[in-house]
């Protein structure tokens, strides 16, 4: 039998800095992923996630396992590439190919920050925060 656990505050062991539930809550991130973007896309580890397409180079799909509430959540993320450690790169968030953001998902692209054409990193860190449906 499942159990519930009700409170409006936590604090610490000492009875200190207190937070509202709803702030915990509120600010924790609903879907989050970590993945390789170079060769065969490789999910490390994530929270909420169902899939992650290789649309292209430097360009990916991440898929939300249970949907945010509506397309307005907010995404974040950032990158790391090995081959470009002289020059870095960056992330655009769901903008890619002029893809809109939806309650399951959003389209990503990586850059380099040098070039600024497509590039496959070798690691893609990305939260969604925003309200479950």
């Amino acid at each position: 039998m499942a159990s519930e656990l009700r409170v409006n505050t936590l604090k610490d062991a000492s009875g200190n800095n207190s937070v509202a539930t709803s702030f915990v809550a509120g600010g924790s991130a609903k879907a989050w992923v970590s993945f390789q973007g170079t060769s065969t896309v490789t999910i490390h580890d994530s929270l909420n996630m169902s899939s992650v397409t290789d649309v292209d180079t430097g360009s990916y799909t991440p898929t939300i396992n249970n949907d945010m509430a509506n397309d307005t959540y907010s995404p974040s993320g950032g990158v790391f590439d090995s081959g470009e450690t002289s020059s870095g790169n960056y992330l655009e968030l769901c903008t890619g190919g002029g893809s809109t953001m939806a309650a399951g998902s959003c389209q990503i692209s990586t850059r380099g920050t040098t070039t600024g054409t497509r590039v496959d990193p070798t690691q893609v860190n990305i939260s969604f925060h925003g309200d479950l449906a």
